[in-house]
C-alpha cells in the first residue's frame, strides 16, 4: 500500500508539471511569440519546475481555499513569483492539490523561501502556523519536462482536464522507451489532432525511472471518443502498438485531474523561465 500510494504522488506531481509547461507555451503563443514545437521553443530544452502537493482536510477545503486567495496568492506575488498553476484530482486520490511554480535553476533553492522573502523571518513562521490548520500532508519535488517527447499544438488557453498515465521503466530500458514515444507515438497524435501529449520526469523527490504523459482533453465526454491510438489505428491495432511495450513499461497507472484556475496565477504576459 505504501508503495502505490507513493507512486501515485509522484505521477500526480509530474502531470502538474507538463501541465505548467504548456500554460507557459499559452502564454507565449497569446503574446504573439512563436509557437510550442518550434526550433525556438525546441532549443529552449527542458525546464525545472518546483511542485508541492498537498492533502487538504476535509472538513477545511472551503476555509483553506480563502486562505490561498486572500492571503497566499498577495504574499507570492510581493515576493516576486510570476507563476502558480494549481490542479486538483478529479478521478483518484480525494483532497488533493498540486502547485506548481517554474525554477530558473536549481541553484534558485538556495535562496529563502517566497514566503519568507515577503514577509520576513517571522512573518512567515506566522503564516506556516497559519497554513499548517489545514494540511494533512505535504510533499515537495523537483521535476524537468520532456519537449522532445510531447505534442503541444497551438492553444490560447489552458486545458480544463488533463489523463495522466504514470509508467515505469526498466532499468536500463530509457532509450527504448523515448524512441518509441518518438516514433510510434507522437506521429499517432498529431494525425489525431489531440489536444496535447506532454511528457515529464521526476528528477528528486520520487521515483527517477518513473515517465508521465499527459493527454489533454476539455471535457469528461472527449474521453468516450478513446485515446488517440484507438481512434487512430483501431483497437486491434491500438493492442498490437502496446505490445511493443513488453519488457520496457513495469507499471502504469492512470487519473484525472482538473485546473483550478482560481487557486492559479499569472503576472504579465509571458512566464517563460529565464
Amino acid at each position: 500500500m505504501r508503495r502505490a500510494s507513493f507512486r501515485r504522488s509522484v505521477g500526480f506531481v509530474s502531470v502538474l508539471g507538463v501541465a505548467l509547461w504548456l500554460g507557459y507555451v499559452t502564454s507565449a503563443q497569446t503574446s504573439g511569440q512563436r509557437p510550442a514545437q518550434t526550433k525556438t521553443e525546441e532549443a529552449a530544452g527542458p525546464q525545472f519546475l518546483s511542485v508541492v502537493v498537498l492533502h487538504v482536510k476535509p472538513e477545511m477545503v472551503l476555509e483553506w481555499e480563502e486562505f490561498q486567495k486572500k492571503e497566499t496568492i498577495p504574499t507570492l506575488q510581493k515576493a516576486g513569483v510570476r507563476q502558480r498553476d494549481a490542479w486538483r484530482t478529479a478521478v483518484g486520490e480525494a483532497y488533493e492539490v498540486a502547485f506548481v511554480t517554474p525554477m530558473a535553476n536549481l541553484a534558485a533553492r538556495d535562496d529563502v523561501s517566497p514566503i519568507e522573502k515577503a514577509l520576513g523571518a517571522d512573518g512567515a513562521r506566522a503564516y506556516g502556523e497559519k497554513n499548517r490548520r489545514f494540511v494533512a500532508s505535504s510533499r515537495s519535488f523537483i521535476i524537468r519536462t520532456r519537449p522532445d517527447l510531447s505534442y503541444a499544438p497551438t492553444m490560447t488557453e489552458p486545458p480544463k482536464l488533463a489523463v495522466l498515465s504514470s509508467l515505469s521503466i526498466a532499468p536500463g530500458r530509457t532509450t527504448d522507451y523515448e524512441t518509441y514515444i518518438k516514433n510510434d507515438i507522437l506521429p499517432i497524435q498529431k494525425k489525431a489532432q489531440a489536444l496535447g501529449y506532454l511528457v515529464s520526469q521526476t528528477v528528486f523527490g520520487g521515483d527517477g525511472s518513473e515517465f508521465v504523459t499527459l493527454s489533454l482533453v476539455n471535457t469528461f465526454a472527449d474521453l468516450d471518443k478513446g485515446p488517440a491510438t484507438t481512434r487512430v489505428l483501431g483497437a486491434e491495432g491500438a493492442a498490437k502498438l502496446t505490445a511493443k511495450t513488453a519488457g520496457i513499461v513495469t507499471h502504469i497507472e492512470r487519473i484525472v485531474t482538473r485546473y483550478v484556475p482560481d487557486l492559479s496565477f499569472k503576472v504579465g504576459t509571458s512566464t517563460a523561465v529565464k
